[in-house]
C-alpha cells in the first residue's frame, strides 16, 4: 500500500517499513526554509548566550521579521506568519517593551506586531516538555500543538530552556533528550518553526558544547548558533569604543547549511520608549538588536572619495531622512562622490550618526517656517577618519 507521501509502506508486526518511490531529482521537495538558512518549518533550533548577551533581542527583532516578513536583521523570511512565546523569567510587560522598542527602530507597525504574538500559559501551573510524574513522563506537548495550529504559528520561541522542565537533574542526557524530544514533536506535528533560548556555561568560549546541561540538547536540535560578547581585543582591532553592545554568532551547528559566518555581528542599539512619568521621569530605554557589518568605517572609501564626501557636506546642508522635500538627502555625496550603491549609503549615514561623524540637529526653513532636519560634519571625527585611512590633513574651513 502508500502511505500519504506516496511511498511504499508495509506492516510487519509492530514495524513498519518505508520504500522511497522513484522521482525525478527536480521533483524532491525542497527544505521548508522557515528563517534564513537557520529555522526550518517543523523543526527546532537553539541560540545560546550568556546573561545579557543578547538572545533575548536577537529573538524579539526574529520574531517582528517573522510577523512582517521583511529581512530585518538580514536573514530571509521564506513565509510570514503569527509567533507564538513561552516564556518563563520575563512576563509579557516587559516583552511589550521589548516588542514596541524594536518596532520603534526598524519602523514595524507596533499594533499588527502585537496582535500577532500569542503567550501560551498553563492556568495554575507551567507550561512544562518534561516531568516525571506517578512514574511517567509527561508533558503539555499535545495541549501545545493544538495552541499552535489554532492560530498557523510559523514560530514559536522558548525561554530559555532550563526552564521548560520539571527535571531534577539538568545534566541527565537520557531525561533531557525526552525533553527535546517532545520540543520536536512539537515542532514537527504543529509545522511551526521553534526556537529555543538557552544559558551558557560560566567560562563559554562561544562553540556549541558550552552550552548548560546535558550534551543530548545540542545533538537532538536541527540547528544551533552561540553568541558571544565581544571581546577587549576585538574592540580594539575594529576601533569599538562599546564593545559591550557588540555580539557575534561565535558557533554553530547547522547540519542542513554551512556554518554562518564567523564574522556575523548583531549591534544592541538603545531605543527610548518615551513612557516616562513624574514618579519615573527617565523612562525606558530598550536593547534592540540590528545587524552590524565589521568593516572599515569608509566602505572601502579611499582618501580622495571621502575627502570628496566630506566637501559636499561642507558645501551644504543636508537631511538625514531620504524623502526631504527642503533638503538634499545625506546618503547623495556617499553616493555620487563615494561610489557607495543606496543601501550602503543609507547604513554608512545610520553609523556615521551613530559613531558621531555626522550630528543632527534642526534647519530653519526660511520659506515655510518650519525646522527641519539636518546632519552636519564633525571635524574632528573627519579627521579621525582620515588618519585612518593614513593621512590626517583636511582643508581648513
Amino acid at each position: 500500500m502508500l502511505d500519504d507521501t506516496g511511498q511504499k509502506a508495509l506492516t510487519v508486526n509492530s514495524l513498519e517499513r518505508i520504500t522511497l518511490s522513484p522521482t525525478a531529482t527536480s521533483q524532491i521537495s525542497p527544505r521548508s526554509w522557515a528563517y534564513g538558512r537557520f529555522l526550518i518549518f517543523g523543526a527546532v533550533a537553539m541560540m545560546g548566550a550568556v546573561d545579557g548577551g543578547g538572545k533575548g533581542a536577537i529573538a524579539v527583532s526574529m520574531a517582528l521579521a517573522m510577523i512582517t516578513g521583511k529581512p530585518l536583521l538580514g536573514e530571509k523570511v521564506w513565509r510570514p506568519g503569527p509567533v507564538a512565546i513561552i516564556s518563563y523569567e520575563d512576563d509579557e510587560e516587559e516583552w511589550h517593551r521589548r516588542i514596541a522598542a524594536a518596532c520603534l527602530y526598524h519602523g514595524v507597525d507596533c499594533r499588527h506586531a502585537v496582535e500577532h504574538i500569542h503567550f501560551l500559559h498553563k492556568p495554575g501551573g507551567r507550561v512544562t516538555f518534561g516531568v516525571q510524574s506517578d512514574g511517567r513522563f509527561v508533558s503539555d506537548a499535545a495541549d501545545i500543538v493544538e495552541q499552535l495550529r489554532d492560530i498557523d504559528a510559523a514560530l514559536l520561541i522558548i525561554d530559555p530552556f532550563n526552564h521548560a522542565h520539571d527535571l531534577d537533574d539538568g545534566n541527565n542526557n537520557a531525561a533531557i533528550a525526552k525533553v527535546a524530544g517532545e520540543i520536536n514533536r512539537v515542532a514537527r506535528d504543529s509545522r511551526a518553526a521553534v526556537l529555543v533560548l538557552h544559558h551558557l556555561r560560566k567560562g563559554a568560549s562561544g562553540n556549541p558544547d558550552d552550552l548548560m546541561g546535558a550534551t543530548s540538547l545540542r545533538a537532538t536540535f536541527r540547528s544551533c548558533r552561540v553568541l558571544a560578547r565581544m571581546t577587549a581585543g576585538e574592540a580594539v582591532k575594529l576601533n569599538i569604543d562599546d564593545p559591550w553592545r557588540y555580539v557575534r554568532i561565535a558557533g554553530s551547528k547547522e547540519n542542513y547549511a554551512p556554518p554562518a559566518e564567523r564574522g556575523t555581528w548583531f549591534r544592541l542599539t538603545g531605543v527610548e520608549l518615551g513612557n516616562a512619568t513624574n514618579e519615573y521621569p527617565d523612562g525606558d530605554e530598550i536593547a534592540v538588536a540590528t545587524t552590524w557589518q565589521a568593516q572599515s568605517p569608509t566602505n572601502g572609501m579611499d582618501r580622495d572619495k571621502l575627502q570628496a564626501v566630506f566637501q559636499a557636506f561642507r558645501d551644504a546642508i543636508h537631511s538625514p531622512v531620504p524623502q526631504a522635500q527642503k533638503l538634499p538627502w545625506a546618503g547623495k555625496p556617499l553616493m555620487d562622490k563615494g561610489g557607495l550603491i543606496r543601501q550602503e549609503a543609507t547604513g554608512k549615514i545610520r553609523s556615521w550618526i551613530e559613531e558621531g561623524v555626522l550630528v543632527e540637529g534642526e534647519h530653519y526653513e526660511p520659506t515655510s517656517r518650519n525646522k527641519i532636519q539636518k546632519v552636519t560634519l564633525d571635524e574632528e571625527k573627519a579627521i579621525e577618519l582620515l588618519a585612518r585611512l593614513g593621512r590626517s590633513d583636511i582643508p581648513q574651513v
